[in-house]
């Protein structure tokens, strides 16, 4: 096996196991509780509280995430172009271009991977997502 194969293969198992990391195991309180909570705690409550829920922020992180890398892809690309441009018939810058057109791809099509299953996953989930799971 390649050192390219391999190393794709670990990426692929990163990405994955990144995207479980993010997968709340409890289950989300319902919006009555957390009524509740803020009357009881009304003299303490401060008005600036932050109440973004753990999918909020995991939203977030992926968000943000995935925007970079769409940068880099499209950094990539334009680099990759301009050295097929500027190879002026030398065989090895045009390989060159094309090798990195073909991991970028690659990597493309690993991220998009990445987020559907984290989109799929995320929208199953008791009370996340856009409330299209079971409850």
């Amino acid at each position: 096996m390649s050192k390219t194969n391999i190393l794709v293969i670990r990426l692929v198992s990163l990405i994955i196991a990144v995207g479980f990391i993010g997968v709340p195991v409890a289950k989300a309180v319902p919006p009555a509780t957390l009524d509740n909570l803020k009357i009881v705690a009304s003299p303490s409550y401060q008005n600036s509280t932050n109440e973004n829920t753990l999918f909020d922020n995991a939203s977030l992180i992926i968000k943000t995430i995935l925007e970079l890398l769409g940068f880099i892809f499209v950094v990539l690309m334009i680099y990759a172009g301009i050295l097929w441009m500027t190879a002026g018939g030398n065989e090895k810058q045009v390989e060159k271009a094309k090798n990195i057109i073909k991991q970028a791809l690659t990597g493309l099509i690993i991220v998009v991977l990445a987020y559907a299953i984290t989109y799929f996953i995320f929208t199953r989930l008791p009370g996340g997502g856009l409330g299209t799971g079971p409850a």
